[in-house]
This record gives structure tokens, sequence and C-alpha cells, in this order.
């Protein structure tokens, strides 16, 4: 009778079984108690999870109080605005024009204010201009942008600035239009996927010798503001004030009644509030442990090039940093919790530049390559999207190319911050025009060879190059992207000279680094709140530092949201419960 085969030999039997002893000798000394001075060792050295939950940063340890003998001088109000950006002088305008009492400083040495774009749904302006857009129509782009936050924000705080929105930008060209500023709408983006559609709702603020609105009209807002509240309504404004330190009651546990600040004498300065203080005092950008806390992996990408070393509380629209994160640490020292959401999502923008097809909120939608010569992405997405693509690069270094025929993608061109109605005397370029301007801002070159010449590829990146720009040429012709399926109506051929490049430079012209987009522990009322979401009584928060807005990323898909929502709609609702707070209590 023949014996089976079991498949088995006796000898490789042998080695599998010292093969599973040994195995089984390494997981038990694996799991062996660790001796003492190991122990000590490891203890000195590792983080753990409780050394990460327990070890407090340099900024949660409060300062000691004040000492009151120390005071020069106390000015009291019912409303004390910490901060006089668009946030805090929209809360304080909306406040006092509705009876409060409100006293504003801020550490700047004026009014400040960047970018320009405030999104709403609807306004008396778009109804002027024939655009019908509400809250219904609003419903898509926000769900996209809730996606692309994985639905962690606030929802509530969302429900309340888009349903609110025309009320308070209404509300706001009239304050602007008051003081000599013209109100512009800004071109929409027709995303032909229809994902990123942006529609013509943000509005900005110009003036005839100032018409960018978008890239300036924040700092004009913000002086509107000012005069408004300060020379108007007869408000105190007091500047090159600092803030110090907040005081709560009953042993930190009880209301917050007051800020202490510090004068550019070195004087201490103490604001007394009746009913609530306002924090908005920006981001905490220039902070170093708060950025490695709160943002790690901006943080480490961002790291070389934020100014952790000095304080400008003055800081316009600059890539190095803008605030210290003042509002934030008082608000910590006095128990108030930071956001859910982690980590705090930064705003970043422009992708590959280049000519921007629709608007110049794109990214660049021709051809876009890394250093190695390869595509590397469906080019078709905006620029703050954008941006996110290039940090994944290795070393972070992306090319657009394109052709002289790619002026004619279009029949009219437009410029950033150009008017629906062009009412700012800003008109689009005809292709023609547009050609004309590319010869003076982007690398050109007779032919291709010459151009990737001048760009700085060389060898196997150079050849895979050409060869990208031959696939790409293919699938233009064929109406079908067989690397990332681009839709069809975005393809188009690169042949005909002059050719055009452009190279990325991290935080100059692409990956550009703005702001932080949050911070405190935030409820839909805008009250500062503590670790179990309970207000702290008489704290209150507004502006850019608002917890949980945002998640993830500031994309830039709801052009405009930030200056929109939490700068203008939830600040003049603020300002308008307080101004009731304080009726209520009278």
């Amino acid at each position: 009778m023949k014996k089976e085969n079991s498949g088995i030999s006796r000898r490789s039997f042998l080695k599998g079984a010292a093969a599973t002893a040994a195995g089984a000798a390494a997981f038990s000394a694996m799991n062996m108690p660790v001796l003492a001075d190991e122990e000590a060792a490891a203890s000195d050295e590792a983080m753990t999870a409780e050394k990460w939950m327990n070890t407090k940063w340099s900024f949660e340890i409060p300062p000691a109080p004040i000492d009151p003998s120390l005071i020069d001088r106390e000015y009291t109000a019912d409303i004390i605005v910490v901060g006089a950006g668009i946030a805090g002088l929209c809360t304080a305008v909306k406040a006092k024009e509705d009876g409060a009492d409100v006293i504003v400083f801020s550490a700047g040495h004026g009014p400040t204010g960047r970018g320009g774009s405030n999104h709403a749904a609807g306004s008396k302006k778009l109804d002027a201009l024939g655009l019908d857009w509400g809250p219904e129509q609003e419903s898509k782009e926000i769900k996209v942008e809730q996606i692309a936050g994985t639905y962690l924000m606030d929802k509530k705080k969302w429900a309340r600035w888009i349903n609110n929105s025309r009320e308070s930008v209404d509300w706001m060209i009239d304050k602007m239009e008051s003081q000599g500023l013209k109100t512009c709408v800004e071109f929409g983006y027709n995303d032909v996927d229809d994902i990123l559609t942006v529609p013509p709702a943000s509005h900005n603020f110009y003036t005839d010798q100032m018409p960018f609105g978008s890239l300036f009209g924040a700092p004009m807002q913000a002086n509107a503001y000012a005069a408004i509240f300060r020379d108007e309504m007869g408000g105190q404004l007091d500047f090159e004030m600092v803030a110090q330190q907040l005081v709560r009651e009953d042993n930190n546990t009880g209301r917050v009644s007051a800020v202490i600040a510090l004068d550019k004498d070195g004087k201490y300065v103490k604001y007394n509030a009746n009913k609530a203080v306002v924090l908005a005092t920006g981001d905490f950008s220039r902070n170093r442990d708060m950025m490695a806390k709160y943002a790690p992996w901006v943080y480490n990408e961002y790291k070389d090039f934020l100014n952790f070393d000095e304080v400008d509380y003055d800081a316009g629209l600059i890539y190095t940093g803008l605030m210290p994160g003042d509002g934030q640490k008082m608000g910590l020292w006095v128990g108030a919790a930071w956001q859910k959401t982690f980590p705090t999502a930064p705003m970043i923008n422009s992708g590959v530049p280049g000519p921007a097809l629709f608007n110049d909120i794109t990214n660049f939608l021709g051809i876009n390559l890394d250093s190695t010569g390869h595509r590397f992405q469906n080019e078709a997405t905006n620029f703050g999207f954008g941006a996110f693509s290039l940090l994944q690069l290795p070393d972070q270094m992306a090319f657009g190319i394109w052709d002289a025929d790619y002026a004619k993608a279009q029949d009219s061109w437009d410029s950033f911050g150009c008017c629906v109605s062009y009412e700012n005397g800003i008109k689009p370029k005809t292709s023609e025009e547009v050609l004309e301007s590319w010869k003076g801002s982007y690398t050109m070159a007779d032919t291709l060879d010459e151009l990737l010449d001048q760009l700085g590829f060389e060898g196997e990146a150079k050849e895979a190059a050409l060869k990208s720009i031959e696939d790409y040429n293919k699938y233009a012709e064929q109406g079908l992207d067989e690397e990332f399926h681009k839709n069809p109506k975005l393809l188009q051929t690169i042949k005909t000279p002059p050719f055009f490049g452009s190279k990325t430079v991290k935080n100059s012209n692409a990956m550009v680094f703005l702001t932080m987009c949050g911070g405190l522990r935030t409820n839909e009322k805008m009250q500062v709140c503590d670790a179990e979401d309970k207000p702290i009584e008489g704290l209150y928060n507004t502006g850019i530092m608002t917890g949980d807005f945002y998640a993830n990323s500031y994309n830039f898909a709801i052009y405009g949201q930030n200056l929109g929502g939490t700068c203008c709609t939830l600040s003049y609702l603020l300002g308008k419960d307080l101004a009731e707070l304080c009726k209520a209590e009278a």
C-alpha cells in the first residue's frame, strides 16, 4: 500500500519547530518586565501618552496676576473689545449702534485688515445686479466645503452665518458706502465638473484710487469702521495697548470682568467690563510653541518662513506670520478650552502659478509637472487645494507649461478683483492683450526644448517633461486624459509658439502661508467655553480666532468665507446680542 506524502519532510519539520521555539523565546523576551534602570531611561527619554496629555506648554502657564497697585489708570464700559481688526470693530459698531457702551483697544498703531472678499448668501447688491442667490442656492457649496472639512466644524455657527449673511452684509454695505467706499461683487468660478463652482457672491469694497478691493479692501473696511465708531459715534478707541491678562472673579471661577493692558509707556491700564470682554486679537502664527502644539504639520512646513522672533501688531498682507496669540493665551489662562478640531486649520493658497481660466482663484489648468518632468495631479482645482497638492511633492517644486493658443481658451480674461458689472473700471483683457502680458510675466521661449532649459530641466527630467507634454497633447487630441482623467473641456494641446512656463517658489508665488484659522472653544453665540463646553461668563470671541468654524483647511472653496462669515456676520450678530444683553440687564 502506497504511503501518502504529507508534503512535509522530517528535516523541514525540525527546522520549523526550531524556528517556532526561537520565535516564542523572542516573544517572551519582548514581554518580560523591563529592568528598573531601563525603565528609568525610557521614562526620561521617551514621550508617552501620559506625558503628552499632562505636560504644560510655555503659553499654557499663566503669569502671576498683575499687582493692582501697578495699575496706572482704569476705564469702564459695558463691553470691552480687544482688537481693532474688521471683526472687533464690526462688533463694536453694531453694539454701540444698538445702544451699548463700548470701548475698543488694540495693540497696533491703527485699524488692521488683510484681503477684502466678503462672501454672503444674498445681498441688495446681488439683487441690483440681477443675481438671485440665497441660502437655498448656497446649499451645495456649503455641503462641499463641509465635506472638505470632514464635517468636523460646528454646523450651528455655519447656520447662523448663512442664515444671517444677507442682513449683516447689507448693513456692512451701508456702513462702508457712508464712508465713501464703493461695493464690488467679484466673479465666481464655474467648475466644469460642477464641484468647486463658486457663485458671484463675494463682496469687496474699493475706491477709484484703490480699485483692487479683493486684495486691499479689508484695511479700508477697518478704517471705515474705526471712523464710524470714533468720529461719528464718539466711541473710545485706544491704540498701542497690548492686552496682558484677563481678570476672572472668584479665584478664576466666576465672571470675566476686566482685561489689563500695557500702554506704549510701559504703564498698566485696566479696562473694566460690566457685561462682556470680546477677544478679537487675530491668529497665533507668530507663536512658535502654539504652532507646534496646535498645528504641528503646518509648523514643520513653515517654521523656516515664519518670523517667531518679532511681533508686528500692524502686520498686513504678509507671508511670515501675523499675530502672537495674545487673546488665545489669555483665554487659556482663565480656563478656556481649545477648540475640539485638531489640528487647527491653516489658510494656504496659490497652487501652480500661471494664467487662470475663469477666475484667478483657480490653479493653473494647463499641464502641471513636478521637478522630475511628470504630471502629478488633475490640474482642475482651485488654488487652495492646488497648494496642498504641491506641499505633498518631495521637493515641493512644480511647473506650469502652456503655449500661445492658451490665450484663446476663453473669449476674455477677467482680472482678479474685477466686478461683475465692471463698476470699478477694471475691464477684462482680450486674447491678444493677455498674450502680450504673458511675455513680461513668465518664462518664454520659441521651442519647448529651449523653454525646459530655461526652467532648469536637465537629463532624464527634461526627457520625461517632453514625453509628458507629448502624452498630454495626445490626450487633448483624443479628448481623453488617460492619466488623471481631467475633464476633456480643459484639455488643450501645447504646440503653438511662443511657449510659456512658470516655476513655483514656496511661500512666494505658490504654497503661500496666510494665517491660522481657529482657536478658543466657541459656541454659536460666540461665548468662550471651558473643557466641558460650559460658557465662561462675560467672555466672548470673534474673528479668525473663532474655534471650530473651520476644519482641515481654509481652501477658498467658498471664496471670502472668513471675512464674510466670522468677521462680518458672526461679529455683527455678536454686537447685536451683546447690546440686547445690556438692555435686558439694565
